[in-house]
């Protein structure tokens, strides 16, 4: 079966089944791990949430994810940063709400203090709860850029923008945009590039990557071009 789309815009669908999607794509599989040339690591790790990860970029245009969480490693994850968005989302969330409630518990007890003496064990407790605040906010402080499918909102990875230092990461970032690009640079034009897309994002939700309910998002924001 062939559905034509334009003159010149053609998606082969012999070997596909409808609407299960079982794809196949020759050439466009992940190439066996004993042909991977590693081109760059980055490991970031929380120490508060005791969660390594290792993110290891080979053969240009893949990534590798693995996760060790309280000694435990998670499942790898290998991605094909063709289907990746170019420009990732970045999100910063400084909690700027728990240091202000944090310093109204140091000030204000301080303030009253300053103008009605009371015992001093009066101010402990506000100021241990100002000290939890402002650890709260430390600990919960977020800034990272979060890499969504392609053609998608859909979040693959998300990367620490301050670990292990900025330097290491805005490199890291410079180099994946590369892969990226290159990998989408082997993509055919129009509507030719779906049954790939879809296909890599096939196998994504069968290796627990995506849910279920993503991948069908997915397809049809592809099958809706």
């Amino acid at each position: 079966m062939t559905i034509a789309v334009t003159q010149e815009d053609v998606i082969e669908l012999d070997r596909w089944s409808v609407p299960d999607l079982e794809m196949q794509r020759d050439g466009w599989s992940v190439p066996p791990r004993d042909s991977w040339r590693i081109d760059r690591r980055l490991r970031q790790t929380r120490v508060s949430a005791k969660t390594s990860t290792l993110f290891t970029r080979f053969n240009s245009h893949y990534l590798l994810i693995q996760i060790n969480r309280r000694k435990k490693d998670l499942p790898e994850q290998v991605l094909d940063l063709t289907f990746v968005q170019e420009e990732p989302r970045e999100i910063r969330d400084y909690r700027l709400g728990l240091w202000l409630v944090g310093a109204i518990c140091m000030t204000v007890p301080a303030a009253l203090y300053s103008v009605f003496p009371a015992p001093l064990p009066w101010l402990i407790a506000p100021l241990v709860l100002a000290v939890v605040f402002m650890s709260l906010a430390v600990r919960t402080t977020r800034h990272v850029f979060e890499f969504r499918a392609l053609n998608s909102d859909v979040v693959l990875f998300t990367i620490d923008a301050r670990t292990p230092s900025r330097e290491r990461v805005d490199l890291f970032l410079t180099e994946l945009r590369e892969g990226i690009l290159r990998g989408q640079r082997q993509l055919p034009e129009g509507k030719r590039r779906i049954p790939l897309a879809v296909a890599e994002m096939r196998r994504l939700a069968e290796a627990g990557v995506i849910g279920k309910d993503d991948y069908e998002q997915i397809k049809r924001n592809w099958f809706a071009m």
